[in-house]
C-alpha cells in the first residue's frame, strides 16, 4: 500500500509540490522510469535526503502523482456539474457541455494520463483508482442525464443513464490512449458524441 504523510512545514508542502510536478512532467515525455532520485531531486531544486523524507521510493512519488491527478479531476468534475446544473439548458446541450468539459480537463495531460493507464494495467491498486474515477464520472454524467427524466423516451431511464456513461467513457479512454477517434476532427467529437448519446437516450426534441 502506497502512502505519504502530508508535510506540515509550508517548506515541505513546496517541496513535495515541485517532486509531484517534475514526476507528473517526466511522466507525460516517458523518462519516468529511467531518472533517477538524484536527477529527480535536482529537477525539483530540492536535494535527496528531502525526496527519501517526504516519500521514501519512486513507486510512492509515482502513487502520489496518480492521487492528485484523481483528486483534481474529481473537484473539476464537480465544478463542472455545479455549471452546468445553474444552468437552464435542455438536455442535449447539457450532454454536449459535460462532454467538451471533460475532454478540456483532460487537454495538454494526455501524455501523464496515458502513462498512469500504462501503470494501472500491471498495479492493482493503479487500476483501483482508475475505476473510482471512471466511476465517479459517469456518475456525474448520470445524474445530468436523469435531472432531465421528462425528457427521456428510453423506456428504462436508469438503465440507460448508466449504459450511456459508460459507452462515453470508453470513447474518452481510447481518445486519449489513441489521440483521435477515427477520421472525426477533435474538435467535433464533443457534438458527435452528444449526438450518438442523445439519440440512445432517445431525449425528445425541443
Amino acid at each position: 500500500m502506497y502512502s505519504i504523510a502530508s508535510p506540515t512545514q509550508a517548506r515541505s508542502k513546496k517541496a513535495l509540490e515541485r517532486f509531484l510536478n517534475v514526476a507528473a512532467e517526466l511522466l507525460a515525455n516517458n523518462q519516468f522510469e529511467e531518472t533517477g532520485i538524484s536527477q529527480i531531486a535536482q529537477l525539483a531544486e530540492s536535494s535527496v535526503g528531502t525526496f527519501y523524507r517526504l516519500l521514501g521510493d519512486k513507486d510512492v512519488l509515482l502513487y502520489a502523482v496518480h492521487e492528485r491527478f484523481v483528486e483534481q479531476s474529481r473537484a473539476a468534475v464537480d465544478a463542472l456539474v455545479a455549471d452546468l446544473t445553474r444552468q437552464p439548458l435542455p438536455l442535449d446541450a447539457q450532454v454536449e457541455a459535460f462532454i467538451r468539459g471533460v475532454v478540456r480537463l483532460f487537454d495538454g495531460s494526455e501524455g501523464l494520463l496515458r502513462a498512469l493507464i500504462r501503470r494501472s494495467s500491471m498495479d492493482p491498486q493503479f487500476r483501483q483508482r482508475f475505476h473510482q474515477l471512471n466511476a465517479y464520472i459517469g456518475q456525474a454524467f448520470a445524474s445530468i442525464v436523469l435531472s432531465h427524466r421528462d425528457s427521456l423516451q428510453h423506456p428504462a431511464p436508469e438503465q440507460a443513464a448508466d449504459l450511456s456513461a459508460h459507452m462515453l467513457l470508453s470513447g474518452l479512454n481510447y481518445l486519449t490512449m489513441v489521440g483521435s477517434l477515427g477520421t472525426t476532427p477533435r474538435e467535433h467529437i464533443p457534438g458527435e458524441l452528444s449526438r450518438l448519446v442523445c439519440n440512445y437516450l432517445q431525449v425528445s426534441p425541443r
